[in-house]
């Protein structure tokens, strides 16, 4: 019986799988904290809750994550500099706040047809390089219509390797879809994240290693299909929403359902996507990550900033906010650290006398590699292994420390009731110490004016609220012409359609009409009664807190090759690629030609990132233009050809 691990290394959790590769049964499962300090310690911990036993008939393990995702948004990674060319650079500019750490456009371009329109200013190139090699780490290259001619960027990609011993991206290389600027931020976001991901492979490979696993290492791309870990460390901006990605797989395989709304709730967020047909929806038009624009295939979903570990706050005026910021849980932060719950008991009896009317606590997660000054050395010898509130640290520190840039830099992070807090108080979960839940409970009930039942029955409403406005929104954002015309201002308005109280004389009623499968460790508490307020069937599979993992093991290697045939003057037809041009005379000759390309450089992509058994699939759309009275029927503007090749992870 040949065995396969599923890893996926999440913002709290790091859950791992062993599944039998024929049958896809689970035959083990874990879940460890993720320790974002030193992620070897957390995928060892995962690894060693598996059974070691196991681990000699592993031929397979594959891997999900959000860390570039993270790494985006967090503004870390590598330092890059962008070199790119286009006709004029006189009249054009890089967007303002590029990811780029330095930027330089020269003049060179192709057109649409693949001919070159503007000498590529080789001169002007070998400075840039030479200036920007002393200031960065990598470099991203982006050339104007380089998906139809790729000559500039390669001829950049050759000058670099001349100059200095740098990596180099080219947007090309990544993507086959117009808009060069969106390629361009694509190539600087992959040059960026080669540090990061490299770092996360190199620590599964040791975490393999330590426990005898022998055999190849796959991660999930951002539209769920597999790459080789090594295609991974060149390209990790394909690992972008990886994690979402294998978790809504893993629903629908674990469910056996094909036409669903996935729910996958978290630590840090929810995420929302609706399938048709069993496969995972992907975005055309490109991820979104960090207010950037992609050219990078993606899962479609919606993230929401609600999961087990949102920080629950009572405002001065009683309202109350969950999210979207992650805290860590009060009961958790007291079982790692004893000191705490005395510390808070005392605060609590304070409530309203000597002490801020706000849980604000901070725990150390890394020391900064950087100099500290006398300060910041002060206030991570306190923080280590401790909780501290804010007025605390004020008096003791001082107020010069901005503690909430730390906590955005990943240095500290904040303590703060939670759903998972909520959780405990109930008594449905008991994972830690349920005594630091209650007395944050109280706090912020007494804060709201309330008794702590019905504060806990309140936070609960808005928590269901909250996700059957989102799925309801989800659904409604599927269909055209809704999907084009929505707004945050429909998405706030529905929120308060649902939320009619029953004395408001008006009813609005919601009905899903398909299953609702939740996965996710907190999920079981939140969805039967969200999916069952909108008359909608739920399912939460069995091994559902692992879907991600058990998603991540049980992915197929997918790759597309796409080409163009358009129509040449005066007569003829060109065949585009990421190569010269190819002109025939027929169109005959030209299609055959593409399909043959098509399908020969889909199976070359898929056996270079790990896939055996390919099997390749082909579709056509034409683009036509109705012609004049008496001209004929119409004008054939384009063909694309594109080929999609799937197969199974070699072993």
């Amino acid at each position: 019986m040949d065995l396969g691990i599923g890893i996926d290394t999440g913002g709290t959790f790091t859950d791992a799988v062993i599944i039998d590769m024929t049958s896809g049964r689970i035959l083990a499962k874990t879940k460890a904290p993720t320790t974002r300090q030193d992620l070897r310690q957390g995928i060892g911990n995962a690894l060693r809750g598996l059974d070691g036993a196991l681990f000699s008939r592993v031929k397979l393990v594959s891997l999900s994550t959000t860390l570039a995702t993270n790494s985006i948004v967090e503004g870390k990674g590598a330092r890059v500099g962008l070199i790119t060319a286009v006709p004029n650079p006189g009249s054009f500019s890089c967007p303002a706040g590029l990811p780029a750490d330095a930027a330089v456009v020269i003049t060179g371009a192709h057109d649409h047809r693949g001919r070159e329109t503007a000498v590529l200013d080789i001169m002007a190139a070998q400075e840039a390089i030479d200036r920007m090699a002393q200031q960065v780490d990598a470099f991203a290259l982006s050339g104007y219509f380089s998906i139809y001619n790729a000559r500039h960027e390669l001829q950049l990609k050759e000058l670099v390797a001349q100059r200095c011993s740098l990596p180099v991206v080219c947007g090309h290389e990544l993507s086959a879809s117009v808009g060069m600027v969106e390629r361009a931020v694509t190539a600087v976001l992959n040059a960026r994240l080669l540090p990061v991901i490299r770092d996360l492979l190199a620590a599964v490979r040791q975490m393999l290693e330590e426990n005898d696993i022998h055999a190849p290492l796959m991660v999930v791309r951002g539209d769920g299909s597999l790459i080789s870990a090594g295609v991974a460390e060149d390209r990790p901006v394909e690992t972008v929403l990886s994690g979402p990605a294998a978790s809504i797989a893993g629903a629908c395989r674990l469910s056996g359902l094909k036409d669903a709304i996935v729910v996958d709730m978290g630590g840090t967020t929810t995420d929302i996507a609706v399938v048709t047909g069993g496969g995972t929806p992907v975005d055309r038009d490109g991820a979104v990550v960090g207010g950037w624009k992609t050219r990078v295939r993606a899962v479609d979903m919606w993230t929401l900033g609600l999961g087990g570990d949102s920080r629950v706050e009572v405002q001065g005026n009683g309202l109350m906010r969950i999210g979207p910021r992650r805290a860590i849980p009060l009961c958790m932060a007291a079982t790692a650290s004893p000191a705490f719950l005395p510390m808070f008991r005392e605060l609590a009896g304070l409530q309203g006398k000597k002490t801020p009317g706000a849980l604000d606590f901070f725990t150390l997660v890394k020391r900064p590699e950087y100099a500290l000054s006398r300060l910041e050395r002060a206030l991570f010898d306190a923080l280590d292994g401790q909780v501290l509130h804010r007025a605390r640290i004020t008096e003791t520190i001082g107020p010069l420390i901005d503690l909430d840039r730390l906590v955005a830099l990943g240095f500290l992070a904040e303590v703060a009731f939670t759903p998972t807090d909520l959780l405990h108080v109930r008594g449905d979960l008991d994972l830690w110490d349920q005594e630091a839940s209650t007395l944050g409970a109280d706090f912020l009930a007494q804060r709201a004016g309330m008794d702590r039942d019905a504060w806990l029955e309140r936070l609960m409403a808005e928590i269901t609220a909250t996700l059957c406005l989102q799925m309801t929104a989800k659904a409604l954002h599927e269909h055209e012409p809704l999907a084009s015309r929505w707004s945050s201002g429909h998405l706030d308005f529905l929120g308060q359609l649902l939320r009619l109280p029953a004395s408001a004389g008006v009813g609005l009623g919601v009905r899903l009409d398909r299953p609702v499968i939740g996965v996710g460790a907190p999920v079981k508490a939140f969805l039967p009664e969200a999916a069952a307020s909108v008359g909608a069937r739920w399912i939460i599979p069995e091994h559902a807190e692992v879907a991600n993992a058990f998603g991540a093991i049980t992915g197929r290697v997918v790759e597309r090759a796409e080409v163009c045939i358009r129509p040449d003057k005066p007569d003829g037809f060109l065949l585009m690629t990421s190569g010269e041009p190819c002109r025939f005379a027929t169109l005959a000759e030209a299609v055959a030609a593409g399909e043959a390309h098509a399908r020969q450089e889909a199976r070359k992509r898929t056996e270079e990132r790990g896939g055996g058994q390919v099997e390749i699939s082909l579709t056509k759309e034409e683009w036509v233009s109705p012609l004049a009275e008496g001209w004929g029927d119409q004008l054939l503007l384009e063909i694309k050809l594109t080929a999609t090749a799937c197969g199974l992870p070699a072993y």
